[in-house]
């Protein structure tokens, strides 16, 4: 059994709460592009204004729907500025997740206890790859994340800190069916090396751990590698999905500002 917590000390928090430092201020980011936005709007309708002929309830109306199509422009802008800071965030604590998992894999290959006790009969049976990421990910990463996010974000801490949660579990669904595969290649790999000898039984421990070190830890930290690529390449695909149409909605309202403003001269 690997006591995953151990890894998590006062540095690793203070790491995650440097990688997350930017999506804490979407909030202030959100309202800071609205607000240009509107301003850009109300330039616009004074321009507009002082050129125009209009009735003034014609003026009126364009000049409230400029307002608000140039502020909700904003707004959704700034919601990408988000999403984009989000992804770089999450890519960065994936790769940060994947050294600590390196770490937990160097540290169960290279010690006495966990070959030892691995040993049952003529099979050694190892923590599979889909424990030790689902671990780091649990025990390690998601605490600290998901505290930083509440705590430090203002409004929408907790909605965005669901979200995540939700990120990380389908994340850990992939684990598991990622891993199955890979683990069942390892297993086989390992047990079919020391199978060559008459028997774990008979084998020096030093024998073991070589094999451990030879077979098991290359293999599993590969898997880790490929699944942590997968895992990057689902959270930026995600993000793409999600920023394309906001960004497609917030050029719609711009244009359709432009235009109010061409058809109201």
């Amino acid at each position: 059994m690997i006591d995953f917590k151990k890894y998590s000390n006062p540095e690793i928090v203070n790491n995650i709460a440097d990688v997350m430092s930017a999506p804490q201020r979407a909030p202030i980011r959100v309202v800071k592009w609205g607000l240009v936005f509107a301003v850009v709007g109300v330039v616009i309708d004074i321009l507009m204004i002082s050129f125009s002929n209009q009735q003034l309830y014609v003026t009126i109306l364009s000049s409230i729907f400029l307002f608000f199509l140039m502020a909700f422009s904003g707004v959704l802008l700034g919601l990408y500025s988000f999403s984009r800071d989000l992804n770089r965030s999450l890519q960065t604590i994936l790769e940060y997740a994947n050294t600590i998992i390196h770490l937990v894999i160097n540290d169960v290959c290279h010690s006495f206890d966990s070959v030892k006790s691995s040993v049952e009969g003529c099979r050694i049976n190892l923590p599979s790859g889909h424990e030790i990421v689902s671990g780091v990910l649990v025990d390690v990463v998601n605490p600290a994340a998901t505290k930083c996010l509440e705590n430090k974000i203002p409004f929408v801490g907790k909605i965005v800190s669901k979200a995540y949660s939700m990120a990380i579990d389908a994340l850990l669904k992939i684990s598991s069916i990622f891993f199955a595969k890979v683990d069942k290649e390892i297993d086989k790999v390992v047990n079919e090396n020391l199978s060559k000898v008459k028997g774990i039984a008979d084998m020096p421990l030093n024998f073991v751990e070589a094999t451990v070190e030879k077979t098991w830890m290359p293999k599993i930290t590969d898997g880790a590698d490929k699944y942590i690529g997968k895992a990057k390449g689902y959270v930026h695909r995600t993000y793409f999905l999600t920023s394309v149409p906001i960004v497609a909605f917030a050029i719609a309202f711009i244009v359709a500002a432009i235009s109010l403003t061409y058809f109201a001269l």
